[in-house]
């Protein structure tokens, strides 16, 4: 499975990526819009792509190339917590320094150490956080970047200065984006995009009013210039559920009624779904009398949740992702850490099946130990 991103190795949305699937092959583009469109080109699975800042606001690239470009779904959220740091070339001193490279919305985060540390720095745009890094060591002049601290280490850099954030409580909202959105887990968004042809008194709050009337929750609302002039606008939503259930389908059926386009970007789950469902697995196991430790560490194997019941030990794993990859060398480290089962457990059924499927090519001791299913499914094997 091939997970494109923001490049190149270092960044951000590399480390999101890597946080959402490891064990797939990862391949870094120049731009947002490049890593998003390398999925409609068949180059890529799935894109992982920055959407909203908690200190700056939209990623106005990943929302442009969803609301303009057909095909692209929203698969899955995460987040990442934001730590930018202050790096050099080794044996560079901060008085030193007379350009500081990043990327624009880093420079913006980090305005308030510039401003008090380095007030006569020239500050100079890049494309990502790590051709920052790159780009400092190879100046012409003392310069500084900054950077995540993988970039340090992958680019040899040396950190003057760590956490230079203007606001600690910086986090990052990445989306997954593919071909297809989620099946439904029992704890998702829902993002879509509204316009209106004409401009009304009440239109807005007409919209708004369906889901009201339903209980269902906005969790963010904004505006996005549809680009056919001044004073055009999409409105862009994200609402919790699925569209699969009812109550928003019927909600969504009666919005698309009252506006000249409704975009779907597509259901997915929220942020934090392998906590969800590691929780849904644990409350079942413990209805079918098993006792569940969460987090172990067993033979020196990660073990998301061990199920122990009448001298028997299951070892569970949760997985969120679109990507079964991986999941033989688990097994054999299940098998090797004295466990009598393994259990893989995804959010999206469809994968499941992949990987039942796959287990069939297994050596016959690991397929006969080796178990596939979703969370709401956990209970039929147990």
């Amino acid at each position: 499975m091939k997970i494109a991103y923001l490049g190149p190795q270092g960044t951000f949305s590399e480390q999101a990526a890597l946080d959402y699937a490891h064990d797939a092959e990862l391949v870094a583009y120049r731009s947002i819009t490049a890593s998003a469109m390398s999925v409609l080109q068949g180059e890529a699975d799935e894109a992982v792509c920055p959407i909203e800042n908690s200190y700056q606001g939209a990623v106005t690239d990943t929302l442009d190339v969803l609301l303009h470009e057909e095909g692209l779904h929203i698969r899955q959220e995460l987040t990442l917590d934001i730590v930018h740091n202050l790096m050099v070339k080794p044996g560079v001193v901060l008085a030193a320094v007379k350009r500081v490279y990043s990327h624009p919305q880093a420079l913006g985060q980090c305005r308030r150490y510039l401003e008090q540390h380095l007030p006569n720095a020239e500050l100079a745009a890049a494309l990502s956080t790590a051709e920052a890094v790159e780009r400092a060591i190879a100046s012409d002049v003392p310069a500084a970047a900054i950077a995540p601290s993988r970039a340090a280490e992958l680019y040899g850099a040396q950190i003057l200065a760590p956490g230079i954030q203007d606001d600690d409580n910086n986090v990052t909202r990445f989306v997954v984006l593919g071909r297809s959105d989620h099946p439904r887990t029992g704890n998702d968004l829902t993002s879509v995009a509204m316009e209106f042809s004409e401009d009304k008194p009440g239109q807005l709050f007409g919209v708004l009013r369906e889901f009201a009337e339903r209980n269902l929750n906005l969790t963010k609302i904004e505006s996005r210039p549809t680009r056919l002039g001044l004073g055009k606008y999409y409105f862009l939503v994200d609402i919790e559920g699925h569209e699969d259930d009812p109550t928003l389908a019927d909600a969504l059926a009666l919005v698309e009624q009252r506006t000249s386009q409704l975009i779907k970007f597509g259901s997915y789950p929220r942020a934090g779904i392998e906590s969800y469902l590691t929780d849904l697995v644990s409350e079942t196991a413990t209805l079918h009398h098993y006792h569940c430790l969460r987090g172990v560490e067993l033979a020196g194997v990660h073990v998301d949740l061990l199920l122990e019941a009448e001298g028997k030990r299951i070892g569970v794993e949760v997985r969120a992702t679109s990507s079964s990859e991986g999941i033989l060398k688990r097994a054999q480290s299940f098998h090797e850490a004295g466990l009598a089962q393994a259990v893989f457990v995804f959010a999206d059924a469809g994968v499941a099946e992949l990987a039942r499927a796959a287990c069939a090519a297994w050596p016959t001791n690991l397929a006969a130990t080796t178990l596939f299913t979703t969370a709401d499914r956990i209970g039929d094997l147990l």
